[in-house]
This record gives structure tokens, sequence and C-alpha cells, in this order.
């Protein structure tokens, strides 16, 4: 494929990180007319500034945000994207030689709305984000083939005459706006694609405290989806069944428990209750023990082990997230996108993006 592409990276606080995802982007470029439009998203920490001084040596086309969620941030990008290809790549990712190209050969074929690359996990991240990057990879593992029902934004091309006829992102969401467009491209006839052999960084929020915000957000946003799209209340390629199911085994678990504590406390059979509690979590951590074998065997290194510890303090964050969604649509609160996607803290840009001069990276130059 020789068409025209436009890469859409929207930035809100991404002062630290921005740069390496820019430079990857920089360096995919092979001749073709491409054109890189970064949406400045209302950041709180230097990231406006950042990216003028990138400007002045890479072609990039700047564009402000309103500040109102990432889904908006990139409909803005997608809204002023030039080319019939768009390949929509987040602040905090960074693409590996030859992505493009590799996602460019298969939207060749005109039934196809939108590929997937395959994120890689980074070994130099905390324990909590390597394993939620090996977790990741795990489930893409299950794949079968090459077909998926789920393109996750940020490390992915699309087809612009199929976002537009499927009127782009959902800005009401938070977390899963890329799979309700997802599922709009397959109920409008197009074919996702994923694609292992495109490969890309994710850097996933560092820390327990870090990792726990961000599956909160994720059962929040997933609750979001099921009540759009009710079909879907068995999940995807990306998120099966069996993850889907581990947050209702936990609930049941915590009602349980809840009764057994309320039954010992008005002197009544709490055993019964106490004995469903603890079955339900056991076989909750039991489960992904087992999977976490299964990750350390296939990517040799033992960090899937620790999955049973934060899978189950992921399994309370989603419960968590329930109840809370419960708790707003019982006093009426409309539907926001910071209920389930908290921006990432502002900070300041790393010491040695501050201290160098901006140069671009030796690669061809953009057309």
């Amino acid at each position: 494929m020789t068409e025209g592409v436009s890469f859409v990276v929207p930035v809100h606080n991404g002062a630290a990180c921005v740069r390496e995802a820019l430079a990857s982007i920089v360096a995919q470029c092979d001749g073709r007319p491409t054109e890189i439009i970064v949406v400045d998203d209302r950041s709180q920490d230097d990231s406006s500034a950042v990216l003028r001084r990138l400007a002045e040596v890479w072609p990039l086309r700047i564009v402000q945000g309103e500040g109102r969620g990432a889904a908006a941030a990139i409909n803005t990008g997608l809204r002023a994207a030039r080319f019939p290809i768009i390949c929509q790549v987040d602040q905090d990712v960074v693409l590996r030689p030859g992505w493009m190209v590799r996602l460019l050969e298969e939207l060749d074929d005109a039934t196809v709305g939108a590929v997937q690359g395959c994120y890689v996990s980074n070994a130099d991240s905390t324990i909590c984000a390597r394993a939620m990057g090996l977790d990741l990879a795990q489930r893409y593992a299950s794949i079968a083939g090459r077909e998926t029902t789920h393109v996750c934004t940020g490390n992915s091309a699309y087809r612009a005459e199929a976002l537009r006829k499927v009127g782009l992102l959902d800005e009401a969401f938070g977390y899963g706006y890329d799979n309700d467009l997802s599922y709009r491209l397959r109920d409008a006839g197009y074919r996702l694609i994923f694609c292992r052999e495109a490969h890309s960084v994710h850097r996933w929020r560092e820390g327990f405290a870090g990792y726990l915000g961000q599956q909160y957000g994720f059962g929040y946003g997933r609750i979001d989806l099921v009540v759009r799209h009710p079909a879907r209340v068995g999940g995807d390629s990306v998120s099966p069944a069996g993850m889907m199911s581990h947050p209702i085994l936990m609930a049941l678990a915590v009602l349980a428990l809840v009764a057994g504590l309320s039954a010992a406390a008005l002197g009544g059979p709490w055993k019964p209750f106490a004995i469903a509690s603890a079955a339900l979590g056991a076989g909750l951590a039991l489960e992904r023990l087992a999977a976490g074998i299964s990750a350390a065997q296939r990517f040799r290194t033992l960090t899937p082990l620790v999955f049973p510890l934060l899978h189950l303090a992921r399994d309370l964050a989603w419960v968590a997230a329930i109840v809370v969604w419960v708790v707003r649509r019982l006093c009426g609160q409309r539907r926001s996108p910071a209920h389930s996607m908290r921006p990432r803290a502002s900070g300041v840009a790393a010491p040695e993006l501050a201290a160098r001069p901006y140069s671009p990276e030796p690669n061809r130059p953009v057309t």
C-alpha cells in the first residue's frame, strides 16, 4: 500500500514520554505521504512546551484539544487527518521498526477496517507493569489466527472511510471507547485484524496503586460498554469470557463474606457463608495461579507468578467499580469519560529530555 498515512497522537500530561513516542513514529516514515498530527489536550505539565520544541525539528502538526477526554482528543485528530489511512498511537507507546509497514500490508485487503499491532512487555518496568504486559501477551497468545473482535486504539491503523462510516469514537466513553468502536466496525461489515508481527512497547502505569487505579477504570468502562452492547457481556477476543467472569465471582465472594459477618453479628449460622466466600476466592486464586504458571513457562520469566495476588486485587477493583457505577446510576448521574479514565498525574519532562537539544533521530524525512 502506497497511500498517504496520517498519524494521530493525543497528548495529555505526556511530557516525560511523548518525545520517545514521536521519535518512533518519525522513524516509521518510508517516503510515502505522511503527516503527524499531535492533539495537545490541555495538559497540566510541560507537554505544550515540549511539543513546540519538537515541532521545530520534526514536521509535527499540533492541533488543540478541548480537554474532554481521550476519545474526544482522538476524534479531534481524526477529523484533522488528510490521508485515507490513519495510524493512532498513544503518547506512552513506542513503535518498533517496521510497525507501520506491517499494518499497512493488512489494509491492502479492502474488507479490513482496522489492524492492531502487538504490545510487547518492557523488561525495565516495575513488577506490576511487567505482569500487566505479560497478562495481555498471554491473552494475545490465545487468539486463534489473525481475525479479532477488538482492536485496541493506541497501537493500530484504521481505514479513514470506515471510521467516518461508523461515526468515529463515542466521546461519552472513558475506558471502552476502543471496544465500542471495534464492535461498530464489525457490525458495519469490516474485518478486524491482529498483526502479531507489528510490535510496540506500552508504558503501563507503574506501582501497585497505579495498577489498581487503571484496573478500576477498566472495570468501570467495561460496565458502560456492556450496557451499550449487551451481547458483549461475555467479552471479546482480547478480554475473553473467563476474564469477564472473574469480577462476578469475586462480587459473589464479597457478598457471601458480608452475609457471613452479618450472620455472625446476629448470632446466626455464618459458617456456610464463610465457606462459600473462601471457596470462591480460592477458586479464583487457583485459576490465576495456573494461568501464571503457564505464562511463566511460555515467556520464561517468574513475573507471572504474581498473577494470583495482582488479579485478585484487580477483581476487587472491578467490584468497587461496579458498586460505584450502580450508585451513580441510581443517583441519576450522567455518564462521563472521567468516571473511568482519569488522566495521568501531571509531571515534568524527563531529565535527559530537558537537558539535551532536540534533534531528529536518523531516519528518512517525513514527506
